[in-house]
C-alpha cells in the first residue's frame, strides 16, 4: 500500500517535468547551443560551418574594432545606423501607439472594430508583409510612386529600395507601421488601469486636457511606458527581416542600410567569415545588455527615491 502510494506521488511529481522536457530540449538546441557556440566562434578562426575552429583569443575583436578591411571597415557606420534605426523606429512607434491608445481608450461607436483592425499589421507574417511593401515601393507599379506622380511630387520612376545606395527611411516607415499596434496594446492596457476618479477630481479642480495628460496620465503610465519602450528597443535593435527582404536586392551589400545584424549576417554567411560575424553579434548583444542594466538601475533608483 505504501509502495503504491509512493509510486503515485512520484509519478505526480515527475509528470510536469515530462511535459516540460520537449520544450527544454528545443530551448537547448535552438537557443542555448547557438548562443554558446556563437560566443565560442568569436574567439576562433572558423570561416564556415564545419571548418576547424582554432582558438585565436581577441584577434577577431581587435580586427573588427580597429581594422579597416572587410566588415571592420563598415562596423562604426553599422553601429551608428543601428542606433539611428532603433531610435527612429521606436520613437515613431511610441508616438503613433500613444496617439492610437488615447483614441481607442475613448468611448465611441465602432471602437471594437477599430481595435480589431489595429491587429492587422501584427497578424500578417513578416515575409508577406515585407514582399507587400516591396511591391508598394516598386518604381514602376508601386502605389508609393503612383501617388507621388499623381500629386506632382515625382516626374518619373524612382527606386526607393533594393539598390546598394538605397536610403533607410523607407524601411523605417515599414517598421513603424509593423510595430506600433503592439505598442498601442501595451499603452492601452496602462491607460485602462488608471482610475477615472483621478481625472474627475482633476477636472473639478480646473485642470484642462493637457494638465490631466501631463500630471495624471504620464506619471501613472511610467512603468508600462518603460517596459514597452525597452521591449521594442530589444526587438528592433536586432531586427533583420524587413531590412533584408525589402531594402536589399539579391546578394548585394547596401551600405546605407547596414545595421549590425545585417553586417554580421553578410560577414558570416556571404563573406564566409563566421568568426568575425559572431564577433559583431556578441558586441551588439553586449551593447543591449548595457542598455538593460542602465535602465534597470535607473528604475530601481527611482523606486527607492519615492
Amino acid at each position: 500500500m505504501k509502495i503504491t502510494r509512493h509510486f503515485r506521488l512520484s509519478s505526480k511529481n515527475v509528470f510536469p517535468y515530462v511535459l516540460l522536457f520537449p520544450a527544454i530540449v528545443a530551448l537547448i538546441l535552438f537557443s542555448l547551443y547557438p548562443f554558446v557556440s556563437g560566443i565560442w566562434y568569436s574567439f576562433t578562426d572558423i570561416g564556415w560551418v564545419g571548418d576547424d575552429a582554432n582558438f585565436v583569443g581577441l584577434k577577431n575583436y581587435r580586427h573588427i574594432l580597429t581594422g579597416d578591411i572587410g566588415a571592420a571597415r563598415f562596423f562604426k557606420h553599422a553601429l551608428v545606423q543601428s542606433v539611428y534605426w532603433t531610435l527612429t523606429v521606436v520613437s515613431g512607434q511610441f508616438v503613433m501607439g500613444l496617439f492610437a491608445a488615447l483614441v481607442l481608450n475613448q468611448r465611441f461607436p465602432g471602437r471594437f472594430l477599430f481595435r480589431m483592425a489595429l491587429m492587422v499589421p501584427i497578424a500578417i507574417p513578416t515575409v508577406i508583409l515585407a514582399l507587400t511593401w516591396q511591391w508598394i515601393y516598386d518604381p514602376f507599379y508601386g502605389l508609393f510612386n503612383h501617388y507621388l506622380r499623381l500629386f506632382g511630387l515625382l516626374e518619373g520612376p524612382k527606386a526607393w529600395v533594393g539598390q546598394p545606395n538605397s536610403p533607410i527611411w523607407p524601411m523605417i516607415l515599414v517598421a513603424v507601421w509593423r510595430g506600433f499596434p503592439f505598442m498601442t496594446i501595451m499603452l492601452l492596457s496602462g491607460l485602462q488601469s488608471i482610475s477615472h476618479e483621478l481625472y474627475e477630481a482633476a477636472e473639478v479642480d480646473g485642470a484642462n486636457v493637457i494638465d490631466r495628460f501631463r500630471y495624471i496620465t504620464l506619471p501613472q503610465m511610467r512603468t508600462i511606458i518603460t517596459v514597452a519602450v525597452m521591449l521594442h528597443v530589444l526587438w528592433w535593435w536586432n531586427h533583420f527581416d524587413i531590412i533584408r527582404i525589402v531594402g536589399q536586392s539579391a546578394q548585394e551589400f547596401a551600405y546605407r542600410l547596414a545595421t549590425l545584424p545585417i553586417l554580421g549576417w553578410f560577414e558570416a554567411f556571404q563573406w564566409s567569415h563566421l568568426a568575425r560575424g559572431a564577433v559583431i553579434s556578441v558586441l551588439s548583444m553586449l551593447m543591449l545588455v548595457g542598455v538593460i542594466i542602465w535602465n534597470v538601475r535607473r528604475e530601481v533608483r527611482s523606486v527607492q527615491s519615492q
